[in-house]
């Protein structure tokens, strides 16, 4: 919120005449210029004092020695009051007056706001925090609190009309009233310094973002939808930003939820990429490592699953980060991913007989699609055929069968090297011969590998005969 400086607000401190031109001439009752200064005697000659007079249509107030007050604030029967540089009372009028006390954390002036009455707006008396509203220059109404004395409060303020300082005011505080050249109550949102040692995350800088209802109290320890998005907002009131723990001990990391940067704070919906906090996956909290997550409208993470979003598929463990790679799937329930492995080089090939199934979530169409049909896949510097499931209630899965002429072993096509020239495969007891292309051999005779034997082979592929003379 833009500040309103109440100097510039304030009208022309002058009053619209002198005293001297509205006392021109009294009796021995009443008005008197008296050594420099005006007095105000009774109808026994008597000095007024501590007492109010009337001269035209303005109020005067002579102090204890019954001298006329200038340019003061006056305590009278429990209220204040502001007289100007004339000594005429001011009123519908802001007046800086600076500070009698001489503590920490206090200003060196204080604003005061005078009623048509000519009196301080104040607490009330039950002590409660109240706002006045009040119009400044630019025709706007603003609401301001007054202590019990009538001075304006500003900054971080409880709920009774007392001002709140030091590191921990943004904590105990209730409301928010800018500084002490502002003082107008808070709505809506507003970023605020603050002192936190607690908070040691690399992107904080000293300021939190604060949500302030109509009534000017900080919105805390709640979630609360705002224009569309839903922000969470701890016990003290600051928006939380980035990663929030709603798991207990008994719940599992699926209750994380992610808030976005400090100057965001809404709770993310859809794709966010993002290094997981520190409860959600310590390794890549120290390492820095970004994933990829998705969650649902209401925030919640999708974990240990294969979703399908906007026509494509993705994987997610159990922390919500997605899957990006050649992966060993098991699953539970169903459709929950039980565990998940990396298959990075030859050893962590998958047997035929492997409770396992193989997924691939690769970068094309966009990162991290889940692949269907035949894929190229470079593992470890090797160049290997994969051919996945396009259809059915597992779809994505390597095929583990012989499909299209060829024997899949999940999912990876079972081929001869170039130098070998034709390959012995033995799957599901039987052996089969295999091309350069990865396709069956069916129905040769007198082919020949790489080391001269000779193959002679059923229908189906399977080898009939073989050795290093010619089949008859």
């Amino acid at each position: 919120m833009r500040k309103q400086k109440l100097k510039w607000l304030i009208p022309c401190a002058a009053a619209l005449f002198t005293i001297g031109a509205s006392m021109t001439s009294f009796a021995a009752q009443g008005w008197a210029e008296e050594n420099n200064t005006w007095v105000y005697r009774d109808s026994n000659g008597d000095l007024a004092t501590e007492s109010w007079r009337k001269s035209g249509d303005n109020w005067f107030y002579l102090n204890e020695d019954g001298e006329l007050a200038t340019s003061s604030l006056i305590e009278s029967d429990d209220n204040y009051y502001y007289v100007n540089s004339s000594g005429a009372m001011v009123t519908n009028e802001w007046r800086e007056v600076p500070s009698d006390q001489d503590e920490e954390d206090e200003p060196d002036t204080y604003w005061y706001y005078f009623g048509s009455n000519g009196k301080a707006f104040k607490a009330p008396t039950s002590g409660r925090t109240s706002f006045k509203s009040i119009k400044i220059a630019n025709g706007e109404f603003h609401n301001y609190a007054f202590d019990t004395e009538g001075r304006m409060l500003f900054g971080w303020v409880n709920e009774e009309s007392a001002r709140q300082t030091g590191d921990d005011a943004w904590k105990d505080g209730i409301y928010y009233l800018g500084d002490s050249s502002d003082g107008a109550q808070s709505n809506g949102w507003r970023s605020i310094e603050v002192e936190d040692s607690e908070n040691e995350k690399d992107n904080f800088n000293g300021a939190y973002w604060f949500y302030f209802g109509t009534n000017g109290k900080k919105v805390k320890d709640t979630t609360k939808t705002i224009n569309g998005l839903k922000y969470r907002f701890n016990e003290n009131g600051a928006a939380e930003s980035e990663w929030y723990d709603i798991a207990s001990a008994s719940t599992s990391s699926s209750a994380n939820q992610y808030y976005n940067l400090p100057e965001q704070c809404w709770l993310a919906k859809g794709w966010f990429k993002t290094v997981p906090g520190e409860d959600v996956d310590q390794e890549a909290y120290e390492d820095g490592t970004e994933y990829w997550f998705y969650a649902s409208s209401n925030g919640q993470l999708t974990t240990s699953q294969i979703k399908s979003i906007n026509g494509l598929s993705y994987g997610f463990n159990e922390k919500g980060e997605m899957l990006k790679g050649l992966y060993k799937l098991t699953f539970e329930s169903g459709k929950t991913i039980a565990t998940y492995d990396e298959i990075e080089t030859e050893s962590d090939f998958p047997a035929a007989d492997d409770a396992a199934e193989v997924y691939y979530f690769g970068t094309s169409p966009k990162e991290g699609a889940m692949a269907t049909g035949k894929t190229n896949i470079d593992i470890d510097g090797e160049n290997y055929t994969y051919n996945f499931r396009k259809a059915g209630s597992n779809k994505g899965a390597g095929y583990n069968s012989i499909t299209d002429d060829s024997i899949y072993v999940q999912g990876r096509l079972i081929k001869a090297d170039k130098d070998e020239k034709y390959k012995v495969v033995e799957y599901n007891g039987k052996e089969y011969l295999v091309g350069t292309s990865g396709k069956l051999a069916k129905g040769k005779t007198n082919i020949q590998d790489g080391d001269g034997k000779y193959y002679k082979t059923n229908s189906d592929g399977t080898i009939k005969e073989s050795g290093y003379e010619k089949i008859k």
